[in-house]
């Protein structure tokens, strides 16, 4: 009886395990399957978009970039005596720092020789990168005509190029890129390609729209063009209207027209470039120290990290609206520097009392100047720049201030815009303080203004008081925690 049993739950087991074994290779083949028909979507709106590529393209007039909005600014930040200062009392804060956005760990892609089997070395702002790479992707355009670029784009989507895109977007992810980012990674690895510049053109044009991104190329006279449509708005770049929406011209060369394709049944799923940092930057290890004076607390001294290769991201940023500027998070590393010096502080006081020390703090640490005396032309600064730069005016101030507010109170806050000046007001929800204010979607914000020198919460410039401000919205990803 005793063997009976033994062989019986032995052949259950050879039969449990038989149907195991059959189920995992139905699952297989089923994602095989799957994997195929997805092949074959992707190779057959190639093709499709290839043979539309062919078509006569038509002729776009241009239209000249609009500049930054510019209205005088004050030469010299105006300040108020320390004595009349009004004093501002309440609990001291008990509530957790709030939670900051997430900053997810990249899962590495499996390496696969038999796709990639070489490596490519390039630098990306003086950083050096070494990716997997085929040679099946260094394709050379035979020229700018419809059939010639529609040839480059077949043999390119016969190439590996979405393993290839996987890599570059594991390193873009590790940077904290955005949209432009990976334009820019991209641009970066057809310098080093190609030699052409129509070559490297090519490229990006291929390997962004490969990624869903809404870009065109486009042709003048001998010179290819790249075009991008952009989530916000765009300044001091050229731009095309092409069924009725704006491609900004990316490039240095004056172009008064050009041909490119018209409208295909795919842009509807196409993403605008989006030049919102949703993660904190972080390229490369080019780092220096900023030091700084807190004026109520001077033996304090405080020394933040910047990024010198994020300082020349931002650089080369297209120029958008400010909302972009104030959601822009700090490097983590900055971030961890901010806390170290301000939670001690943060601990002894009310919310008000706190964020009038950040106001101060920036009011009376950082040289003011306008962009024109330092820079020649209007210019925003990502909170970073704050850093980096000797001197900054009353948007950075005002982006920098809501940054150190946000991150360590959480509380909600708005940009003011007024006429040549930027301000910002803070929510303090049930708390009650005095002083200049306005409201906002039927919340009580009180006006901070990091440029009006020693001015405490609740002090608005008196050459403002009458003059209703556009209210500057944005969402940065932190929560407060209750």
């Amino acid at each position: 009886m005793k063997k009976i049993f033994i062989t019986s739950v032995l052949l259950l087991l050879t039969l449990v395990l038989f149907a195991q074994e059959e189920l995992k290779d139905e699952f297989e083949q089923f994602k095989k399957q799957r994997q195929q028909e997805y092949n074959n979507y992707v190779s057959e709106r190639n093709k499709e978009f290839a043979d539309f590529l062919k078509k006569e393209w038509q002729q776009f007039q241009s239209f000249k970039g609009e500049p930054l909005p510019v209205e005088p600014k004050p030469q010299r930040p105006p300040f108020v005596q320390d004595s009349n200062l009004p004093l501002i009392t309440g609990p001291v804060i008990d509530n957790p720092l709030p939670s900051l956005p997430e900053i997810k760990p990249v899962a590495r892609n499996p390496r696969k020789p038999e796709v990639l089997p070489e490596e490519l070395t390039f630098l990306f702002y003086n950083t050096e990168l070494e990716i997997p790479f085929s040679s099946r992707l260094k394709i050379k355009g035979a020229g700018y005509t419809e059939e010639q670029i529609a040839a480059y784009w077949e043999k390119m989507s016969a190439a590996p190029y979405e393993d290839f895109l996987k890599e570059l977007q594991a390193r873009a992810q590790v940077f904290g890129l955005n949209d432009w980012g990976m334009y820019r990674l991209t641009e970066a690895v057809a310098q080093k390609l190609f030699e052409n510049e129509n070559d490297r053109l090519l490229f990006c044009f291929f390997m962004l729209r490969q990624q869903g991104l809404d870009v065109r190329i486009g042709r003048s006279q001998e010179q290819l063009c790249l075009l991008m449509a952009f989530s916000t708005k765009v300044y001091e770049h050229s731009y095309f209207v092409l069924e009725g929406k704006k491609y900004y011209y990316i490039g240095k060369n004056k172009l008064n027209g050009l041909y490119t394709y018209g409208k295909t049944a795919a842009d509807k799923d196409l993403k605008q470039v989006d030049l919102h940092l949703s993660v904190p930057l972080n390229i490369g290890d080019a780092w220096k120290m900023r030091e700084l004076k807190l004026k109520k607390f001077p033996e304090i001294q405080i020394t933040l990290p910047y990024n010198l290769a994020n300082i020349a991201f931002y650089s080369d940023m297209p120029l958008t609206d400010l909302p972009v500027y104030f959601a822009a998070p700090l490097p983590q590393k900055t971030e961890e520097a901010v806390l170290d010096y301000f939670r001690d502080i943060r601990a002894k006081y009310s919310l008000p009392e706190f964020v009038g020390i950040l106001l101060n703090f920036v009011q009376t640490s950082f040289e003011y100047q306008t962009d024109e005396e330092q820079f020649g032309k209007e210019k925003y600064f990502y909170p970073e720049e704050v850093l980096a730069y000797p001197y900054c005016d009353c948007e950075d101030r005002a982006a920098f201030f809501a940054r150190l507010v946000r991150n360590l109170t959480g509380l909600q806050v708005v940009g003011l815009d007024y006429p040549g000046h930027v301000a910002t007001a803070v929510y303090f929800e049930d708390i009650a303080v005095e002083g200049d204010a306005l409201t906002h979607k039927g919340l009580h914000y009180v006006i901070c203004d990091p440029t009006y020198i020693n001015a405490s919460v609740g002090m608005e410039m008196p050459q403002y008081q009458e003059t209703k401000p556009e209210i500057v919205e944005f969402e940065d990803g932190v929560i407060a925690i209750k």
